[in-house]
């Protein structure tokens, strides 16, 4: 299924967001022996509509980094300013 860009799309945004109380499966099991230095690869699959892709690598590009350095990029740091926060 293939999405246009919202400026040219006139209809309404299918809603994706999870409602409440809807398991979401983890996809690893939990380990306590998992640090910030694991040098462990792991493949998650990741769909997104085109223009979002389409986006996603323009921005990367505009900053020097391809679309997996981008989206590694903007998980780790969402995930450093979270345990700041956690942290506090």
């Amino acid at each position: 299924m293939i999405f246009p860009a919202p400026a040219s799309y006139d209809g309404p945004l299918p809603d994706w967001t999870p409602k409440a109380g809807t398991p979401v499966p983890p996809i690893f099991e939990p380990s306590s022996d998992v640090t910030r230095q694991d040098q462990e690869v792991v493949e998650l699959p990741l769909l997104l509509p085109r223009w979002q892709a389409l986006e996603l690598e323009a921005a990367a590009r505009r900053r020097g980094m391809t679309t997996g350095q981008m989206i590694r990029r903007v998980i780790g740091d969402m995930l450093v300013s979270r345990s700041a926060v956690a942290g506090s």
